[in-house]
């Protein structure tokens, strides 16, 4: 059992590494992609900007439209989401289809995020379960130190496309894994109202929290 948790808790923080470097990785070959794309830094940059904001609008109303489909299965279907967005990237051949890409990858980040937490919290027993947590939420620190500084020295020395064919083939493995060896029968308990939802911003810990000056 305990061999069991230690390989689930390797996926989960090999899932989120991999969602950080595709999520990084863009700041470390904007030169490249400018130089390819024949597009303005601006203009690459803007990918960034773009990706955070549909991570940001997506990410609730689809973790509300969720309900209680069996959380294994959200994992896969976004997982193969994740995997043909960066097969995209690396095949694009212009900005537009390399926008549309980055778009697809947010679309699938945060769900896959928030379902990585749930299955931590899961798995986890009690006394380990912020341990896991941690662990999980430490794949997008490792990536930010370790592996955006590789995916850049790969793409100046050889091709940036490298870099995401890895992380394609990388999402792969991982939707493979995933389908053995997470639990199947895990759901969530949420509401369909998001309205529901929303009133926790009535709550002034939060609004002081995000308002501190108020």
């Amino acid at each position: 059992m305990k061999k069991k948790i230690n390989l689930q808790c390797i996926l989960l923080t090999f899932l989120t590494f991999t969602m950080g470097l595709s999520q990084f990785i863009i700041i470390g070959i904007i030169n490249n992609l400018s130089t390819d794309f024949r597009v303005s830094i601006a203009d690459i940059g803007a990918l960034v900007t773009i990706f955070a904001i549909v991570y940001a609008v997506a990410t609730p109303i689809i973790n509300l439209s969720i309900g209680s489909i069996a959380l294994h299965k959200v994992m896969l279907f976004f997982m193969l989401i994740f995997s043909f967005g960066n097969l995209l990237t690396a095949i694009a051949s212009n900005f537009n289809v390399l926008l549309m890409s980055r778009i697809i990858t947010a679309l699938s980040s945060g769900p896959l995020m928030s379902t990585a937490v749930t299955f931590a919290a899961a798995i986890a027993p009690q006394r380990k379960r912020a341990w896991l947590i941690s662990w999980v939420f430490s794949g997008f620190s490792i990536a930010s130190v370790f592996g955006v500084p590789l995916g850049t020295w790969i793409s100046d020395n050889l091709n940036w496309r490298l870099t995401f064919w890895t992380i394609f083939f990388a999402s792969v493995f991982i939707t493979i894994v995933v389908f053995y060896l997470l639990p199947h029968n895990l759901t969530q308990n949420g509401t369909h109202n998001i309205f529901k939802q929303l009133a926790i911003l009535k709550d002034k810990r939060i609004i002081w929290v995000f308002c501190p000056g108020l």
